[in-house]
């Protein structure tokens, strides 16, 4: 890893783990319990609640060994079948092999789960870290489980960086669609769990090892992973005792090439011959030339004891590690005023709508800038579990976790310019250019008539440079303990409740520190009178550019110059190194206004009923329950005056929920059942939306329309998000591993958070605070179908055949808070990040030695954002996308395989658009993944 930056940090970390875990338990009992997946071993301590063992013996599942396609489908469709509540579930094929070579992209198989893809695999957008890269039937607001457990980062939000997790840790997946009671609360689009393993999940020892070699064809790069795990179990005179160790690593690198137009704007009627009336041409174009690695390590422990028949102790270990290095390059049009230029004379061609495919721009100027980040995330968990059977009718589980997490990240900003001064603009600027476009078939172009003009360092001037530090740390202790009774006979049968006690804690630290640069030195109020510093006296501080084979080769084929940062050790060290050159000094030490601290407590409760009855000779059973919650918040910051005056700020509050739940199963055959779910959940607001941090402006500058002075602020006063969930099934199992499965759900919604403006009063004047709030309103409904099935009734080798299939229809409104009457910004929108139908087709072979897999998935339009470049509230879609990936495998013998695997082979083109198709914002294109491994266990 690169050598990071100096920091301050303003807050010690605010507790002793083992005190305060000391001094809750002098308070109150031993609090706790494995929130455990139900679908985990009886052994962990958390298993579904209808396969509950009634006797007062530990018992022991039969020992999991997933070993290929067929007995991982079997295995994931055995836990939907038995599980009380709606939940769907991904096995690994084999220990160290997930179906998928990314988390998240397994995720993307379940059926009502939908992903982003940035950086050339499914993940998180590095600029918007707090939106998770999963929603579950359209919501972001999905809870992240480890082995049952909550676990988030300490980006500011509530999610895990799920593609920071290396894949090979994992036994399995499971998504909680309509989660009941017993499960911890927290997320309103459903619960994503992660499975590690235990060493009682075999029935004795086992050691594996996998090393894999991936290739990415636009970046011309190379990575691979390697994981290692060794578990076993031994009799003591003390009791049986299991150990496990596992440990995965990976690196990827990626590149992704894109061609952005500027917003299209209106040409007068007569301006172009042969135009419509009303055309549009693009106001200009950029591309951006982005490329990184990323590198994961996980490491796992486990140590169980079983001391008697009646006594399981749990032990785990969880520490991930990721890091994510991007080099953002970017060549854009920086006209600096708002009319179009069409080249005099030129040829266009329009679509239908009236908007220009191809043509020619007169007076286009261009800047080159870097943004660059480097990002190490970190999170540890420790638990302790102890499940005991004091008798054949009762179940005691106490649970103990301990979660640290670290967010880390340094960025960098650098501009070169083709304009001298700040005084200019595309009128008369001296380094104009023709640009001639064409938007027409397959990909899309654009290039200069004169390139010797862009590949000329003379020609450049910088203009501007930033860095900035972001440090967070975050940490929880949770203790929970639940007590479960098994009744005999009668309409119960199992009778169920818990309490978690959770204190959470988060420092929010981040710096953006910026400046325009004049030939007489930086400048951070980037005066209009500077005179900009040439290239030429440090031509070491450019690059040529872009990178080879670019968007295909057809863009800019005379080359650009980037923005490149002076030698050093690291990110930061080359920023301020290159900052001393300029005479701007860096900031490496927080203010004041850069700090907010938080602190979070719940208690929560819960209370369940299992029940099993027949009603019209038709069997009955489910489960009905309320969870009980109360949170308390704390959030330290200050009011910072435009005249630089602080005070010091503290808001507290607390707030209560009930949440009620039911399910309901009704067996019609051994193979046919129906299910009906009803749950009330709630997602608590992100983190980084409730600092209490104030910036207020001028008194004396004031809105024309409120006549009041503004600020900014974030909202310590923001309530969760509430919805109401209700889920109908029809499931037929008809083979271990075939089944036939219908859904439909709705979900009402209430207070989505948006940007917004409240009046408050500071030191007896009220000011416009722009901040978010609870405005949002909204529906999602939707069904679900899915397929599975091998073809064993086959003759010979086809026999081996199979195939799945599952396809999700989600409709969604929500107000859009930048309607405004009058406009063409919509009043309703769909929820951002959802498609409308989304599916997946894949087909599978496995006979004998071999097993092989290729899988499509497609997803449909969907609305990226309503604040995007350029959107302006006017909503902007992502286009329909599909990958296609591939894998096969061969095992060699019964402890060796060979397996090669492919994603994104069809190289599909990411397309976003504003308001209509006929204006599209940006073109992308991402790597192809190649790789190749092997695999032994013994």
């Amino acid at each position: 890893m690169t050598s990071r930056a100096p920091f301050k940090r303003k807050y010690p970390k605010h507790r002793n783990p083992l005190a305060s875990a000391l001094g809750l338990a002098m308070l109150t009992p031993v609090l706790a319990w494995a929130q455990a997946t139900p679908t985990a071993p009886a052994e962990q301590g958390g298993q579904d609640a209808a396969a509950q063992p009634a006797s007062g013996d530990v018992k022991t599942l039969d020992s999991i060994s997933v070993t290929g396609v067929r007995e991982s489908l079997r295995s994931a469709q055995a836990i939907k079948q038995d599980a009380t509540q709606v939940v769907d579930s991904v096995q690994a094929q084999d220990i160290g092999k997930l179906p998928d070579a990314n988390t998240v992209e397994a995720l993307q198989r379940i059926t009502g789960v939908q992903i982003q893809r940035r950086y050339g695999e499914g993940a998180t957008d590095f600029d918007h870290r707090t939106q998770p890269a999963v929603t579950v039937r359209g919501l972001t607001q999905v809870r992240n489980f480890l082995d049952g457990r909550d676990t988030f980062s300490a980006s500011g939000g509530r999610t895990l960086d799920l593609e920071g997790i290396p894949p090979e840790l994992l036994s399995g997946i499971d998504v909680y669609k309509n989660p009941p009671a017993n499960i911890i609360e927290g997320g309103v689009g459903g619960v994503v769990n992660l499975r590690t393993r235990l060493p009682f999940d075999a029935p004795g020892r086992v050691i594996s090892a996998t090393v894999k070699g991936n290739y990415y064809d636009r970046a011309d790069k190379t990575g691979g992973s390697a994981s290692g795990l060794y578990s076993d179990r031994f009799d003591t005179d003390a009791g049986e005792i299991g150990v496990l160790f596992n440990v995965g690593y990976g690196r990827s690198s990626y590149r992704q090439d894109g061609i952005l137009t500027g917003p299209f704007v209106a040409v007068p009627d007569g301006v172009i011959a042969g135009a419509p009336s009303g055309a549009q041409i693009p106001s200009g174009f950029q591309i951006y030339d982005d490329g990184g690695d990323r590198k994961r390590l996980g490491t796992a422990a486990a140590l169980q004891w079983k001391p008697s028949d009646t006594v399981l102790v749990t032990g785990q270990f969880l520490r991930t590690t990721y890091d994510f290095y991007r080099q953002g390059k970017y060549f854009y049009q920086a006209n600096r005023r708002e009319a179009a230029s069409p080249l005099a004379g030129a040829d266009f061609t329009f679509d239908k709508n009236g908007y220009a495919t191809s043509g020619a721009l007169d007076n286009q100027m261009f800047e080159s800038a870097r943004y660059d980040q480097d990002l190490t995330s970190t999170n540890t968990n420790y638990s302790l579990n102890l499940r005991w059977n004091p008798s054949d009718k009762l179940a005691v589980t106490f649970d103990a976790q301990y979660l640290t997490s670290s967010y880390d990240a340094d960025r960098n900003g650098f501009v070169v310019s083709l304009y001298d001064r700040a005084s200019e603009d595309s009128s008369n600027a001296l380094n104009r250019s023709i640009v001639d476009f064409d938007l027409r078939g397959g990909n899309p172009r654009f290039n200069v008539r004169d390139p010797a003009l862009l590949s000329d360092p003379n020609n450049y001037a910088a203009s501007y440079i930033a860095d900035a530090l972001t440090r967070n740390d975050a940490d929880q202790l949770a203790l929970q303990s639940d007590l479960e009774y098994f009744t005999e006979g009668g309409f119960f049968t199992k009778l169920s409740a818990g309490v978690r006690y959770a204190d959470s804690s988060i420092d929010l630290r981040g710096t953006w520190n910026a400046a325009c640069l004049g030939v007489d030195g930086p400048d951070p109020n980037c005066a209009t009178s500077l005179v900009y510093p040439s290239v030429s006296a440090h031509p070491e501080l450019v690059r040529n550019g872009p990178s080879p084979d670019f968007f295909d080769g057809k863009t800019l084929t005379g080359g650009v110059l980037y923005p490149e940062f002076a030698s050093g050790g690291g990110l930061f060290d080359r920023t301020t190194r290159t900052e001393a050159l300029f005479g701007f000094a860096p900031q490496t030490a927080f203010k004041p206004s850069d700090l907010n601290h938080q602190t979070e407590k719940t208690w929560a409760g819960y209370f369940a009923a299992d029940y099993d009855t027949e009603l019209a000779g038709l069997r009955l059973d489910g489960n009905i329950g309320v969870r009980l919650l109360k949170t308390t918040t704390g959030s330290d910051g200050a009011v910072f005056m435009d005249g630089g005056g602080i005070t010091p700020l503290s808001v507290e509050r607390t707030y209560n929920d009930v949440l009620p739940s039911f399910n309901l199963r009704a067996h019609m055959s051994d193979t046919l059942q129906a299910r009906l779910a009803y749950s009330q959940l709630i997602a608590r607001p992100n983190f980084d939306q409730m600092s209490t941090n104030v910036s207020l402006g001028a008194s004396s500058q004031l809105n024309p329309i409120t006549g009041r002075p503004g600020g900014s602020s974030g909202n310590p006063f923001l309530r969760p998000v509430q919805s109401d969930n209700y889920d109908a099934t029809l499931e037929w199992y008809f083979a271990p591993a075939g089944s036939l499965t219908a859904g439909l759900f709705y979900k009402k919604v209430n207070g989505f958070l948006a940007s917004g403006t409240v009046v408050r009063n500071y030191n007896g004047l009220d000011y416009d605070i722009s901040t978010s709030l609870n405005t949002g309103n909204g529906t999602i409904r939707g069904a679900e179908f899915a397929y599975q099935q091998f073809y064993d009734f086959l003759p010979g080798l086809l026999s081996g055949l199979g195939f799945q299939f599952n396809y999700t229809y989600v409709d969604s409104s929500v107000s859009n808070p930048f309607a405004t009457a009058g406009s063409d910004i919509p009043a309703t929108v769909p929820l951002e990040k959802l498609s409308k139908h989304s599916y997946n087709a894949v087909a599978l072979y496995e006979k004998g030695p071999i097993t092989a897999r290729l899988a499509w998935s497609w997803r449909g339009e969907y609305l990226d954002t309503t604040q995007g470049s350029g959107a302006n509230g006017i909503p902007q879609y992502q286009k329909p996308y599909a990958s296609l990936d591939a894998s096969i495998s061969y095992n060699v013998n019964e402890h060796v395989a060979l397996s090669f695997d492919a994603v994104n082979l069809n190289n599909r083109m990411n397309e976003i658009y504003i308001g209509t198709a006929s204006a599209p914002l940006r073109y992308e294109l991402n790597d192809r993944r190649y790789g190749f491994s092997a695999r032994v266990t013994y």
